[in-house]
């Protein structure tokens, strides 16, 4: 099973059945709360193995339990959700869109310093030299689907499937946001889910941020720091430096703690020989353990970023929401077709085609690099 995309927190209430026609959030199954948490504690049983054959199939063998499981399947998956490490947020800007039309990103500069002075009884004057960029960002729709089988349902095997659930989809949709926001750093497939490089689209000569290939070193990373002290505007002017950090794959975790653990850091200009504190014991680093995973460039493993923190000023990596929709989103089809006598029959009874019962998660994110005045790669050799 792979994770595709389909094209861009899901609700917290599920939207309307017709807008999603043929499918229904287990979030809308009608299942007294009581009876609910009856049903959690008896499917804790069950996923310990501590419930025998008969009284498994006892249970699913009632509409309500196996309402009520799905619900608690639902609910499990998004408290899951909740709780897998979204390291990416301490690296990324994140907004919110209203649809899945673009969203201006706007960057306002001045080539003013200062206010004008105004003399007495003379117009106040008008602010020229002001100019803006824009950055466009979209969502996108993201998910996948499995599905249990109606002899799995009656052999009791289901209740394998069902405990698989929560973990699985959360596992995946968190994994989907990562990827999102790692899109801005890495190129990435979005076949394959997998990079062969960096995001030469972004980091690039034009942008002032070219790939370097010098190693993470104490003496390289005090160089990339003190240059980007340097940094100018866009209209030449030096500007404040934001608070950056730096970005690494677990690959480079020991390096980094080695290069904070220095007493000391020596420099040599010409003959003369200078010893300073070790100033970078403080640098902030975050550690990415999914470009380990998704990087599949040669030199993924000594590849190193540094970026603004979220929150700062010219914020480089961007990533979107769905207004409403920013949670996964669990869903269960609904093709079981009608009895002869007439009367609806539940999803859980079987697909008229198939017998199987399919469930399908989707998740809505969207990314977008930003200013790249305070940002810097280096495949580390």
């Amino acid at each position: 099973m792979s994770m595709q995309l389909i094209n861009g927190q899901a609700s917290e209430s599920a939207a309307e059945d017709g807008f999603f026609d043929g499918t229904v959030s287990p979030r809308r199954f009608q299942v007294a709360e009581a009876f609910r948490d009856q049903t959690a504690a008896f499917m804790r049983e069950a996923f310990a193995g501590r419930k025998s054959e008969k009284e498994l199939r006892e249970a699913f063998s009632t509409s309500d339990f196996t309402l009520a499981a799905y619900a608690q399947v639902d609910s499990e998956t998004l408290q899951q959700y909740q709780e897998q490490p979204s390291v990416w947020r301490q690296y990324t800007d994140i907004t919110t869109v209203n649809d899945f039309r673009p969203k201006r990103l706007m960057d306002r500069w001045s080539n003013i310093l200062g206010l004008k002075l105004v003399p007495e009884l003379t117009e106040y004057p008008t602010g020229a030299g002001q100019d803006h960029e824009n950055w466009w960002i979209n969502v996108a729709k993201y998910g996948l689907r499995d599905a249990i089988s109606f002899e799995a349902m009656k052999n009791n095997e289901a209740i394998d499937e069902l405990e698989a659930i929560p973990t699985r989809f959360a596992r995946a949709a968190a994994e989907t946001e990562t990827i999102n926001a790692l899109a801005n750093l890495l190129k990435i497939d979005p076949k394959t889910n997998l990079a062969s490089d960096v995001n030469t689209d972004f980091f690039k000569t034009a942008n002032g941020n070219a790939p370097t290939a010098l190693p993470l070193t104490a003496a390289n990373l005090d160089t990339v720091l003190t240059a980007m002290a340097q940094r100018k505007s866009r209209q030449g002017r030096h500007v404040a430096r934001p608070q950056l950090q730096v970005v690494i794959p677990t690959s480079l975790e020991p390096q980094m703690q080695r290069i904070q653990a220095l007493r000391e850091i020596r420099e040599t200009d010409g003959t003369t020989e200078s010893v300073y504190d070790n100033f970078l014991r403080t640098t902030d680093y975050v550690v990415e353990p999914m470009l380990d995973v998704i990087n599949t460039n040669a030199k993924a493993a000594t590849t190193w970023f540094v970026l603004p923190k979220p929150g700062q000023a010219r914020p480089a990596s961007f990533a979107a929401f769905l207004r409403g929709y920013e949670t996964p989103d669990l869903r269960v089809k609904v093709s079981t077709g009608q009895r002869v006598g007439g009367g609806n029959i539940s999803p859980l009874e079987g697909s008229f085609e198939v017998d199987d019962i399919q469930h399908r998660v989707r998740h809505i994110v969207g990314h977008q690099h930003g200013d790249p005045t305070f940002t810097y790669v280096s495949r580390g050799s």
